[in-house]
């Protein structure tokens, strides 16, 4: 299954990269690369912007390949490497999204709102949720605190309240993205990133002093 996932998310930025090189020649002088809370532009670049995107995907994608060979837990990978495809899938995904909702913003800019892409995001977070429990414990991928990475046992405890909260989190975030008001967007969007950093890492160290500090 790995095989498959990792070559489909090479396919899906290989795809972003071919939309944006097909595009480059008609497209305007400045391209739309930031909107603000209302879901308006409010920052333009320049058209090779459009290739700098996929760029950036691929050269990620290219270090989720490498992260595996230079983690001193490489081993842990074999694992989650269903898992792990399948993260790499989900942020291609997210990413291919991105080029093509900015590539549609540069010809019509009046066609879609950013609020699409604060829904896609929590759409990313619940695709990443539904694949943290399956995660080893390794030291580049998941919640790496020094609680976790100590004990396999606190590992998994968190990762299974993490992976909850990151999925539900999404679920929410995607209409609320869409339809929170302006003033109460940016808040709204800053209370979650700290629920979805916070309430894992607190609760790793909390099921570590369960434990009574043991490593496994």
């Amino acid at each position: 299954m790995k095989r498959y996932t990792v070559a489909a998310s090479w396919v899906v930025l290989g795809v972003a990269l071919a939309a944006a090189l097909l595009c480059l020649p008609t497209l305007p002088n400045r391209i739309p690369i930031h909107w603000n809370a209302a879901g308006e532009i409010d920052g333009w670049g320049g058209r090779l912007t459009a290739l700098l995107l996929p760029a950036v995907g691929l050269g990620l994608n290219l270090l989720f390949a490498l992260l595996p060979k230079i983690d001193p837990r490489r081993k842990n990978y074999a694992w989650f490497d269903t898992a792990y495809g399948a993260f790499r899938l989900i942020f291609a995904l997210f990413w291919l999204g991105l080029v093509l909702f900015t590539l549609v913003s540069a010809y019509r800019p009046a066609a879609l709102t950013g609020r699409l892409l604060l829904a896609a995001v929590g759409a990313l977070f619940c695709g990443l949720g539904a694949c943290m429990p399956r995660f080893a414990p390794n030291y580049f991928v998941g919640i790496r605190t020094p609680w976790t990475l100590d004990s396999e046992t606190v590992w998994r405890r968190t990762h299974l309240l993490g992976g909850r909260i990151w999925f539900f989190g999404g679920l929410v975030w995607m209409p609320a993205g869409l339809l929170l008001p302006s003033s109460f967007l940016l808040p709204a969007l800053a209370a979650l990133i700290v629920l979805l950093a916070i309430v894992p890492c607190a609760a790793s160290y909390l099921y570590w002093r369960r434990d009574g500090g043991k490593s496994d």
